[in-house]
């Protein structure tokens, strides 16, 4: 069998042949991260609209997938707003075999790792080599590489077994595995009431006594090693259970600011970057936090999931509340709709996907603070470990909050609900609202931070009004509205439909010769008024010299007869349906 990487070769070289007979294309002009500077990254990031650091903007977690899958899905990845993509962990897993390839039986094994040191073989997501041509890709397209680190414990032989020495698995090079003061032997198990506990006692696996410089030095070469492969920043698996300088009895030690210290360093020196990291740390820390974020951001999993929990209920008033439970100032928070534990453990996995992407529309919003978006695998059962599976990371609406998210970096945000509809208005020109109820709203909301204007709605590509302090506009069932840019529309021509059939939405598909507005149907049309008979008008603006045709439709079969379009201004209501079931309409003036 040909190999994936050799058939993606085979096509780039066939490709480059091509260009080079059409177009006298050379392959030197094809950039890799060896001859790119950080300078030219941060271009390429630019050009792709991405963040210029990694906390600003927001992170796909290719979960399982390989380093090949990740590289073939990056302009992808780049075109939907992510400004870095995470690995799995890249050391060698325990217990790996080729054919042992299920998702829902094999993930976890990556959280066991035999080495302290990059994996070139035994695992699931390719060689180093592999890894380095993603992050040249990566690099190409201004798009960060973060790696997951396991540092606070190796794999076990039995999960009872906590910190006794013969629970550390024969798979860990004897050099470490039989020097026990590279381990915290003891009888502790990890525990969230009690500090010491937490840091010195075994999650299940035999714990590594990170106070010692030796240990140190193994993660310090790892990180250094992926550094020089290409990364950008790391994960740190179970830092809470890592101690800081500030623990008490002799639990302390200076692993954060060393090993992080000599990273940083590091990544400076070597490739004229600034290193990114967070730490993963779950409901408590049974410290201080800014113990942890002097060195990092933290993840704060609980604000997230309880956003998840109102998309859940419905309860826009709750999702839109503007705090975060570890409270440690947004740029220094990683946010998530869930991670690949809340999938795995079932807390998330039943969690449909509409619902993941409203909470995320909610918290990839937010100023400041990053989000980790979770790659699902196809299904639980049915996930393969390498691939990518679920493609819900690039739905159009997730798309274009990322975007979102990038253009208004800095800016300052307003949460805010009104009935089912949650609203994040980010500086005064652009909000994103999440419509958590079952069924359409006109949208007719106070506006505190936006200027009035006629606004862009990037994911269906209609349009919403500010106008006198109040925001208005027409959001699907479980939909997403994106608004931004509210530049005039050139030769802007307004028409008007009266809702007489009382459709549940109504769009507006302009169309001359072969140019439209959209895919049909169309446009959801603008809210503005419910007129004396209790029908609900809408509206719609475009550049009257584009199109000479338009159909008004409920979107879901039934529809108007192709209407020429009248002058500016000009409304419409059905009258009878035709032959073939098309309703002729009426006009008349509007306003």
């Amino acid at each position: 069998m040909i190999s994936k990487k050799k058939k993606i070769a085979s096509i780039f070289i066939a490709l480059c042949m091509m260009a080079t007979c059409v177009f006298s294309f050379s392959i030197n002009t094809f950039a890799t991260s060896s001859d790119m500077s950080a300078a030219e990254v941060a271009a390429a990031a630019s050009e792709n609209g991405l963040a210029q650091n990694i906390q600003d903007g927001v992170i796909l977690h290719a979960w399982n997938w390989d380093y090949d899958t990740i590289a073939e899905n990056m302009a992808d990845i780049a075109a939907a707003g992510y400004s870095a993509v995470q690995t799995s962990p890249v050391q060698q897993p325990r217990d790996y075999a080729s054919y042992w390839n299920e998702v829902s039986t094999q993930w976890w094994k990556f959280y066991q790792p035999l080495t302290l040191s990059f994996s070139n073989q035994y695992t699931w997501l390719g060689t180093k080599s592999d890894f380095e041509e993603m992050c040249d890709i990566a690099d190409s397209y201004g798009v960060k590489v973060i790696v997951d680190i396991v540092a606070n414990h190796m794999a076990n032989v039995n999960e009872d077994y906590g910190n006794s020495a013969n629970n550390r698995n024969t798979g860990i090079p004897a050099s470490i595995r039989n020097n026990d003061s590279y381990w915290h032997v003891n009888n502790i198990w990890a525990s969230d009431s009690n500090r010491y506990d937490m840091v010195q006692g075994s999650i299940g696996m035999p714990d590594l006594n990170t106070g010692n410089s030796e240990v140190q030095g193994m993660v310090i070469d790892l990180l250094e090693e992926c550094i020089d492969a290409g990364a950008s920043g790391f994960r740190f698996d179970a830092a809470k259970h890592i101690e800081v300088p500030e623990d008490t009895y002799g639990a302390g030690s200076n692993f954060w600011p060393n090993v992080i210290g000599a990273a940083e360093n590091y990544a400076s020196a070597q490739k004229g970057i600034d290193l990114y990291c967070y730490g993963e740390i779950l409901y408590t820390a049974s410290t201080a936090l800014h113990n942890y974020t002097e060195y990092m951001s933290i993840t704060d999993n609980q604000t997230g999931e309880n956003v998840r929990d109102n998309v859940i209920n419905s309860n826009a008033a709750g999702a839109a509340a503007s705090g975060y439970v570890f409270n440690v100032g947004a740029d220094h928070s990683v946010l998530w709709a869930e991670s690949h534990d809340t999938y795995a453990d079932n807390t998330s996995r039943g969690v449909s996907d509409e619902n993941i992407r409203l909470t995320w529309a909610i918290l990839a919003s937010r100023k400041d603070a990053t989000s980790l978006f979770l790659g699902r695998p196809s299904s639980w059962s049915g996930g393969v470990m390498g691939e990518n599976g679920n493609n819900s990371w690039q739905h159009n609406a997730v798309k274009e909050v990322n975007k979102f998210h990038n253009k208004f970096i800095g800016s300052s945000e307003y949460l805010s609900s009104s009935g089912s509809v949650v609203i994040n208005e980010r500086g005064n020109r652009g909000a994103v609202l999440v419509n958590l109820g079952n069924s359409s709203v006109n949208v007719n909301a106070t506006a505190h931070q936006m200027l009035d204007g006629t606004y862009a709605e990037h994911v269906s590509g209609g349009t919403f009004t500010v106008e006198n302090g109040r925001i208005k506009g027409t959001i699907p069932a479980k939909g997403i509205a994106v608004i931004y840019d509210s530049e005039p529309v050139s030769n802007a021509k307004t028409i008007y439909f009266s809702n007489n059939l009382h459709w549940d939405q109504v769009y507006a598909y302009c169309f001359k010769n072969t140019n439209s507005n959209a895919a049909w149907p169309g446009v959801t049309m603008l809210y503005e008024s419910t007129n004396e008979y209790g029908e609900d008008i809408y509206s719609y603006t475009f550049d009257g010299t584009q199109y000479d045709y338009v159909i008004f439709s409920n979107g879901n079969g039934t529809q108007t007869v192709d209407i020429l379009v009248g002058s500016s201004g000009t409304g419409y209501y059905c009258t009878t349906q035709n032959s073939q079931g098309k309703y002729q309409v009426a006009s008349y003036t509007y306003g």
